[in-house]
């Protein structure tokens, strides 16, 4: 038994897509989606890996491999069919492993490298040219990628690590037969408030491959149009998705709002979802959520939790917020915060002794707390300010980078309410907060610049992508400059 056998064991055991192992770094497996957990806290030294990589490696490849060269080959544990690359350098060989999921007969063509020279997992066999909702699936969990996106008269596109590329194999789909295939997937209430022309979205549960996706139909100028994204088996844990003590202490809270803000796929569910993961191993209380696709099922822990899926239709939402509202839950979660209404119904909540978990589509933490109160009225906004003063507890927004080597991870920068900030916002003095955050660290502030410059030095992520992501570049900049980072977004465009 190789050495390596044990690897494959854990990644089919946490259902991962691919392993990697480079030198210097932690052994870490990449879940559908692009989440990453690590399996060790010791770094991968290189003689080790070469010793594991001389163990499974085809003696006729043996010579390319001692040269350097990029090897590729199959290797079977289990009965399950895993796919090889290996790389030897001078600091010791780099090992990624995916799993394969064998569609037709076709020959594997040749290894993607990225322009940047980033090591990148084969693509799997051309598919068969009928398209179905099983072989975008398929593909999507053989190359690892987290989104497919369907558009009248186009050919399928596949998101992965944040990159946007086409699936082989597959013509453009006309409008009627797109039409069809989401006929065959949406259910009853959603299909029918999508013939109205209404946007929505629904969970979609895949038995044979034992995988749940978010997917989402809606119409664009072409036609109908779909975006469907696959989801983690498990609820990534707080030390996978790297989440700060005072982050994960909110679950402890008795009454209060707090909001997760974003864009969207910045991962803002699958934070909240953690949340709720740990409240319901640690607390005896009743939770309800109101989502629009139920994306984790919570099914084994101390609370009771009881999910409602009400897609994007805003009446079956504020039905659905009254509803939890009457059952008298401890911990109420809601989807998305879409209109004044919605916002009032959760300060409500919140106003009313229950901690209340709530998603806002932004891109910084004091554009979340403006937009909480923008949709009122004039005459109605020092009410809400007041109110939001009270009851909100912390407002975390996240913003997603791609990682080095591979994968993606949130930066998240963080507001936690306390006299001072509370006073600013009844006030209405929203641009004066991140001068008291900077007062304030001890509650927990976290500006982005803070993060992402963490993240730098961690080399977690590149400085350019930190840049190009960051709300404030001349700030960031100054953060840089200060932290000793070298870096210059004008040579790196021109490199």
């Amino acid at each position: 038994m190789a050495k390596l056998d044990k690897f494959l064991a854990q990644m089919l055991a946490k259902g991962a897509a691919t392993l990697h192992l480079d030198p210097g770094q932690y052994p870490a497996l990449e879940l559908p989606g692009g989440h990453r957990m690590t399996l060790s806290s010791q770094e991968l030294v290189g003689a080790v890996l070469d010793g594991l990589a001389k163990e499974v490696i085809p003696e006729d490849l043996s010579t390319n491999y001692l040269r350097g060269e990029q090897v590729r080959f199959p290797y079977t544990y289990e009965a399950e069919p895993f796919q090889f690359l290996l790389q030897r350098s001078t600091v010791g060989t780099r090992i990624l492993v995916g799993r394969v999921r064998v569609l037709t007969d076709s020959p594997m063509p040749a290894p993607d490298t990225a322009a940047s020279g980033e090591f990148l997992m084969p693509r799997g066999p051309v598919p068969a040219k009928v398209l179905s909702v099983d072989s975008l699936i398929n593909w999507m969990l053989d190359l690892g990628g987290s989104d497919v996106y369907l558009n009248a008269g186009e050919a399928p596109l596949l998101r992965h690590h944040g990159r946007m590329g086409s699936v082989e194999g597959f013509a453009p789909i006309a409008a009627k037969d797109l039409t069809e295939l989401l006929k065959t997937i949406t259910p009853q209430p959603e299909w029918a408030a999508f013939e109205r022309g209404l946007d929505t979205e629904f969970a979609y549960t895949d038995a044979t491959r034992h995988c749940r996706l978010r997917v989402s139909i809606f119409h664009d100028a072409r036609g109908p149009a779909l975006a469907m994204r696959i989801m983690p088996k498990d609820v990534p844990d707080a030390d996978t998705l790297g989440l700060s003590n005072p982050i994960r202490r909110l679950v402890q809270l008795n009454h209060g709002l707090v909001v997760i803000a974003g864009p969207s796929g910045s991962g803002r569910t699958t934070t909240v979802s953690a949340l709720v993961a740990m409240a319901h191993e640690t607390r005896h209380d009743f939770i309800v959520t109101v989502e629009d696709a139920i994306e984790f099922p919570f099914l084994q822990g101390q609370a009771l939790v009881r999910q409602r899926e009400v897609g994007r239709d805003p009446a079956r939402q504020k039905q659905a917020i009254c509803a939890a509202l009457r059952q008298a839950p401890d911990i109420l979660v809601v989807g998305e915060l879409r209109d004044a209404e919605t916002i009032e119904l959760t300060l409500d909540a919140a106003g009313s002794g229950r901690l209340v978990l709530a998603m806002l589509s932004t891109t910084s933490a004091l554009d979340t707390i403006s937009r909480l109160i923008e949709p009122f009225t004039p005459d109605h906004q020092p009410s809400i300010r007041a109110r939001l003063a009270g009851s909100l507890r912390a407002v975390l927004c996240q913003t997603l980078l791609k990682k080095s080597g591979g994968g993606r991870v949130a930066a998240i920068e963080t507001i936690f309410n306390n006299p001072r900030i509370g006073d600013l916002i009844r006030k209405g003095d929203i641009q004066e907060i991140p001068a008291a955050m900077k007062t304030g660290r001890q509650y927990g502030q976290t500006l982005q610049n803070d993060v992402l410059v963490k993240l730098i030095k961690e080399k977690a992520i590149e400085p350019m992508e930190a840049y190009l992501k960051c709300h404030d570049r001349e700030t960031f900049m100054l953060a840089c400059k200060k932290s000793s980072i070298a870096f210059d977004p004008r040579k790196e465009r021109e490199g």
